[in-house]
């Protein structure tokens, strides 16, 4: 009689671990269940985010590189234009600033493109930052010796006529500290 009350120790015992194992397992199913769906939420989230910071950065694209290329179309013959690329690497973005002339890109611009070149973008992308700051900011520019690098009377003729043209159409004060003649524009104080 021992032997079958050992028996049914076991036997209950058995039910008990089975009847336990039972609820973990549908309990678990319950679980992967919710956390499918939390996933599958998330990857949407993800898809939304990504779309609207793919749409906020060709925005912004479209609004820095018109000023940068407007400034170098306004000073060279055969000017480059100017893009952003935007690549994601290690699940962030990184922006690339690149000049383009007769669709070969050139992304390492002070060892390809000339400095002229790059002070002439450096400034419009001043420009560019002063324009889209959110509140916006007082339209003032101090530069000195902004563009040391433009070669060519006829380049620093038109690199002056640019600054004129930029704080006339776009609002900017330009208070420029500079020795070269064709950027003596407006009200010249010598020192």
């Amino acid at each position: 009689m021992n032997d079958l009350a050992d028996y049914r120790r076991k036997v209950d015992k058995l039910g008990a671990d089975h009847r336990l194992a039972v609820a973990t397992a549908e309990r678990e199913r319950v679980a992967l269940s919710d956390a499918t769906r939390k996933k599958e939420t998330a990857i949407e989230a993800q898809r939304i985010v990504q779309a609207i910071a793919q749409a906020l950065q060709q925005r912004a694209h479209d609004k820095i590189a018109k000023v940068v290329t407007r400034c170098l179309e306004a000073v060279f013959d055969d000017p480059y234009e100017f893009r952003i690329r935007f690549d994601t690497k290690r699940g962030k973005t990184e922006a690339r600033l690149v000049f383009v002339r007769n669709e070969k890109e050139f992304d390492d611009p002070l060892n390809e493109v000339g400095g002229g070149v790059v002070d002439v973008a450096s400034l419009a992308l001043r420009l560019a930052c002063i324009v889209l700051a959110k509140p916006p900011r007082r339209r003032l520019v101090v530069l000195d010796e902004p563009f040391s690098h433009v070669r060519g009377k006829g380049n620093r003729e038109r690199t002056g006529r640019m600054l004129s043209k930029l704080a006339e159409d776009m609002g900017f004060q330009i208070v420029l500290c500079t020795d070269i003649p064709a950027y003596r524009l407006g009200t010249v104080i010598e020192l």
